[in-house]
């Protein structure tokens, strides 16, 4: 395959030197189709792009390796498939889990459950605090006052993809910060709350 002035196989060798320039070549030219895939399987756009970006951080990370790659659609392809698939079992296991906790919440005392909800309302919101001001205020727009993508971007007087970069980095740095917490069970009430402003 050909890629405007180099084949893809002149590519990877300059991917496999740290050549940015090749990586923007391959990255512009893959990632509508890495998204347009993983959207389709897990339908939702937050989730596709966070596919997206981990597919290329891999590649990047994996550029000495790709020289011998004969056809790298397929092996994006294949990496992609792989990478949603690894993402679906980790949301079984979730809901799983949580339905497991549920099961067992009626035997939960109901004082240590308020004390350790109210706890996760604060790690989150603490989360949420960290952001970076311009991703705090897309992430408070779209998710807590409910306003639309496309409202949004009239207030803000940016694009969609820029929106929606700040949304997805923002999601990024809120599991991590919930993430470091010890407590599975205030964790996972943290990560519930997520999910429901993600609704």
């Amino acid at each position: 395959m050909h890629y405007d002035s180099h084949t893809e196989q002149e590519l990877l060798c300059l991917l496999a030197q740290d050549s940015e320039y090749a990586f923007t070549i391959i990255f512009d030219h893959y990632r509508s189709k890495v998204w347009g895939t993983a959207m389709r399987l897990l339908k939702d756009p937050v989730m596709a792009e966070e596919i997206v970006q981990d597919i290329f951080m891999k590649l990047w990370a994996r550029r000495r390796e790709l020289a011998p790659v004969t056809h790298l659609q397929g092996f994006i392809a294949t990496m992609t498939r792989n990478l949603v698939f690894d993402r679906f079992k980790k949301m079984v296991h979730e809901n799983e889990y949580r339905k497991s906790l549920q099961r067992a919440e009626p035997v939960v005392d109901d004082t240590d459950h308020r004390v350790r909800s109210a706890m996760a309302h604060n790690i989150l919101q603490r989360a949420i605090d960290r952001l970076p001001p311009r991703q705090k205020q897309v992430y408070e727009m779209l998710r807590i006052q409910g306003l639309s993508i496309d409202e949004v971007c009239a207030a803000l007087s940016i694009s969609r993809s820029t929106a929606k970069g700040h949304l997805t980095a923002a999601l990024h740095a809120i599991r991590n910060h919930l993430n470091a917490y010890p407590d599975t069970f205030v964790c996972l009430i943290g990560l519930r709350l997520l999910i429901a402003l993600f609704q």
